[in-house]
C-alpha cells in the first residue's frame, strides 16, 4: 500500500519545516494553518454539514487572540480552557497561546474540587468555556464571543507563548500535573512519522479525504496528541459529534464518512455489545453465518492484509452498514484493558483496530502497526515509535525514555524530578520488540506462597451477569493480602440473580491456578467508581471501603431491597420509554423497573445513556432534560405534553 503522492509531498514538507524550525508552538501553528485550502472540521448544523477551512479556522483565531489579549494582556501564566471538543476548543487553544498567556486544559470528567483545587496551585484567575462554569475566576464565555469580530488590535508577535498544561486522569487519587512546551510536541509530531512509515493505512483515505472523528477529548492525552495534533499539523480533517450516544456515532461516521477512529475501550465494548445483540436475535443459521464469517475474513486478511480488509467489510456488510459503514480505514483503542473478543471482531469485520499506549506523563509512546489481524489480535501495544525507548525495570514494570516525554510534572504542588527513564508503574513484557501491558504494579497482590497475583489478568476471566460492575483488589488481613472480588448489583436485584452471580464466580473461580484464585467474595450496592471514571480504579475502591462509602456484604448477609411505591404515569408512555430502554441496554423490557437509575442501576455505560436520551428526544420531541430512570422520563414526557 503506497500514499498518494500529494499527501506524502504535503506530509514531507511538513515535517521538514518543524525540523528546521525553532520547534515551539508559533513554528507548529504556523506550519499547522499554512495551506488555506483543506478543511479543518465537519460538523452538522440543522442537519447540514458545515465545513470550516484552515483558513476561516486561522481567522478565527486571529480575532480570539487579539480579543484575549485586550481582556488579559500577555500575562506569561495559566488560563484555564475549560470545554469538551468543539471548533471553538480549537480556537481558545490557539489563542490563548497567541496571546501571551498558557492553557491549562480542564479535564471536564474530573471531580469539581480537584479542578479547583490545580487552579489554585497553578495560580490561574481567568476561565475559558462554553455558557457556564462552576470554577472560581473570571469567566470569559466563548459561545458569545464573535469569532468574526477583527476589531481588536493584533497580538505582537513575540508573545506567543509556548507552554500548556494537563492533569492525569485523577486515578491516583493525588493531584498531577504535566507539563509541556513546543520542543516535546513537536517530538511528538515528529514520531507519528515512523507511524505513517511502518503502517502506510494511517494515511490512506476514503473517496479521497482523510476524517479523524473528534470523539476522545482533546483534553485527554490520547485526544490531544493521537487526535489534534497528528491530524491538524497534516491538514486532516476532524468530524465533531452533537453528542456521544453510540447513535449519533455511528451515524455521523456513516454520514461524514469518517476514516479513522481513535478511542477508548468504552466505545467499542459499548459497539461490540450493540453488534452481538443484533445478531444473537437472529436465527441459528444467521449466528453461525456471521461466527465463519469473522473467521473468514480474518484468514483472508491474515494472507492479503489490505485488499483483504475491503472485501471484509464487502462480506461482512450487513454487520458494517449497521455500525459505522464502508469508509472506516484506521482505529485505535488505548487508556485501559481492550478486551480480546472486541479486537478479533473488529479486525475480522473489516476495520483494522490496533491497540495504543500511553500516559500523560510520557504522551503517546506505542502502537501495534501490524498489517496481520493475527498479529494485531495478540493485544501488544507495539514496539516503541520515533524517538521512545522502552526497557523493563528491575521490579517488571516498564520504563520509558524520549524526547517527547513531558519537561516536567507536579504531585501535589511540587515539583517531582524526573531521571532520564520514567517508570510507567505498569507491568510489562515483550517478545521480539512488541510489548505487553499486564496491569498495574500498585494493584499487585502478594499471595500466601510469595507469589505475585495480578487483579487484571484474573478479572478478564469473567463475564458476571447481573453484575453493575466488579473488580479484584487485594483485601490486607493481619497475616498478609488475599485477593477479593467485589459485585455491584442492581437496587432491585433479586435472591436467584445474586445466586446465580455466586454460582457462576464459583464455577469460573474452580478453572483458575490456585494461587490466582478469589478468597473473598462481596456484593455492594454502592458505586465502585466516581461517575466521570470510564474504569475501576483500586485506590478509589479501597479508599471507599475504608470510609464506608462503599458498603461490602457477605453471601449470607444479602436480603433484596423492598419494593419501592412508584408514582402513577402515562402506561403508554411508561411502556415506551421502557422498549427504549432494553433495546439499547439488550435487556427484556419485563427485567427494567420503572425506578431502575439507567446507570446506577440497570449498568449503562455514558454512552448508553446518550443514545437513550437521543432516541426518546426523536420519539417524543423533548428536547433537553436530566432524567435517570423510566418513571422520571416518563413524567418529563406528559410534563412537556401540557
Amino acid at each position: 500500500m503506497r500514499i498518494k503522492k500529494e499527501l506524502q509531498d504535503y506530509i514531507d514538507y511538513n515535517i521538514n519545516a518543524l525540523l528546521s524550525s525553532e520547534r515551539d508552538f508559533k513554528a507548529i501553528y504556523e506550519i499547522m494553518f499554512r495551506d488555506n485550502g483543506l478543511i479543518l472540521a465537519e460538523t452538522e448544523i440543522d442537519y447540514r454539514i458545515r465545513r470550516y477551512s484552515y483558513a476561516e479556522v486561522k481567522g478565527y483565531i486571529e480575532n480570539a487572540s487579539a480579543f484575549l489579549f485586550s481582556k488579559t494582556g500577555a500575562t506569561h501564566g495559566y488560563v484555564a480552557l475549560e470545554m469538551e471538543n468543539c471548533l471553538e476548543w480549537i480556537v481558545a487553544f490557539w489563542a490563548i497561546l497567541k496571546s501571551g498567556n498558557r492553557p491549562f486544559l480542564v479535564n471536564c470528567r474530573h471531580p469539581l474540587s480537584l479542578s479547583r483545587s490545580i487552579l489554585d496551585t497553578l495560580g490561574i484567575k481567568t476561565v475559558i468555556g462554553m455558557k457556564e462554569t462552576k470554577l472560581k475566576g473570571d469567566f470569559i464565555d466563548f459561545s458569545e464571543f464573535d469569532l468574526t469580530d477583527d476589531s481588536y488590535p493584533k497580538c505582537p508577535e513575540d508573545v506567543f507563548e509556548n507552554e500548556f498544561a494537563i492533569s492525569t486522569s485523577a486515578t491516583s487519587l493525588h493531584q498531577s500535573i504535566c507539563f509541556y512546551t513546543g520542543a516535546e510536541t513537536s517530538r511528538q509530531i515528529l514520531d507519528a512519522e515512523s507511524i505513517v512509515k511502518e503502517s502506510p493505512r494511517m494515511a490512506t483515505g476514503y473517496n479521497g479525504a482523510i476524517k479523524q472523528l473528534a470523539f476522545l477529548p482533546f483534553y485527554h492525552v490520547f485526544g490531544l496528541f493521537a487526535v489534534y495534533f497528528w491530524f491538524a499539523f497534516f491538514g486532516r480533517t476532524f468530524v465533531f459529534l452533537k453528542n456521544y450516544s453510540p447513535d449519533t456515532i455511528v451515524r455521523t461516521c456513516r454520514r461524514h464518512e469518517v476514516t479513522h477512529i481513535f478511542a477508548v475501550p468504552a466505545l467499542w465494548h459499548t459497539i461490540e455489545k450493540k453488534a452481538l445483540a443484533e445478531i444473537n436475535r437472529r436465527p441459528a443459521r444467521k449466528r453461525r453465518m456471521f461466527r465463519n464469517g469473522i473467521k473468514f475474513c480474518t484468514a483472508l486478511q491474515n494472507i492479503f492484509p489490505y485488499a483483504g480488509t475491503n472485501i471484509a467489510k464487502f462480506i461482512m456488510g450487513e454487520v458494517t452498514d449497521s455500525i459505522f459503514g464502508p469508509s472506516i480505514v484506521f482505529c485505535i483503542s488505548g487508556g485501559s484493558y481492550l478486551k480480546e473478543s472486541a479486537l478479533k471482531m473488529f479486525n475480522g469485520i473489516g476495520y483494522p483496530l490496533h491497540n495504543g499506549y500511553g500516559m500523560s506523563e510520557i504522551g503517546i509512546t506505542s502502537v501495534e502497526l501490524r498489517p496481520l489481524p493475527k498479529q494485531r489480535n495478540l493485544n501488544s501495544v507495539g514496539h516503541p515509535i520515533g524517538s521512545i525507548e522502552y526497557k523493563v525495570s528491575d521490579h517488571g514494570t516498564l520504563l520509558v525514555k524520549g524526547e517527547s516525554l513531558s519537561k516536567k510534572i507536579m504531585i501535589d504542588g511540587v515539583i517531582q524530578e524526573r531521571g532520564e527513564w520514567f517508570d510507567t508503574m505498569d507491568i510489562a513484557s515483550s517478545d521480539k520488540d512488541y510489548w505487553f501491558i499486564k496491569g498495574r504494579e500498585k494493584d499487585l497482590v502478594i499471595g500466601d506462597n510469595g507469589e505475585n497475583i495480578n487483579p487484571d489478568m484474573v478479572e478478564q476471566q469473567f463475564e458476571i451477569p447481573h453484575a453493575r460492575n466488579f473488580s479484584c483488589y487485594g483485601e490486607t488481613r493481619s497475616d498478609g493480602e488475599v485477593l477479593a472480588m467485589v459485585v455491584r448489583i442492581d437496587n432491585n436485584a433479586t435472591s436467584e440473580e445474586t445466586d446465580e452471580i455466586y454460582e457462576y464466580v464459583n464455577r469460573i473461580n474452580g478453572t483458575l491456578p490456585q494461587t490466582s484464585r478469589i478468597r473473598k467474595f462481596y456484593f455492594t450496592y454502592d458505586p465502585l467508581m466516581s461517575e466521570q471514571a470510564i474504569k475501576v480504579s483500586r485506590a478509589y475502591l479501597k479508599r471507599g471501603i475504608e470510609n464506608g462509602d462503599i458498603r461490602l456484604m457477605k453471601m449470607k448477609e444479602f436480603v433484596p431491597k423492598e419494593t419501592k411505591q412508584i408514582p402513577p404515569a402515562d402506561p403508554e408512555i411508561l411502556s415506551k420509554v421502557t422498549e427504549i430502554i432494553a433495546d439499547v441496554l439488550g435487556t427484556p423490557a419485563d427485567q427494567i423497573r420503572p425506578d431502575a437509575n439507567i446507570i446506577l442501576d440497570l449498568g449503562a455505560s455514558s454512552l448508553q445513556y446518550f443514545e437513550v436520551l437521543s432516541r426518546i428526544t426523536d420519539t417524543f420531541g423533548a428536547e433537553t432534560f436530566s432524567c435517570n430512570t423510566a418513571i422520571e422520563l416518563s413524567k418529563y414526557i406528559e410534563d412537556q405534553k401540557v
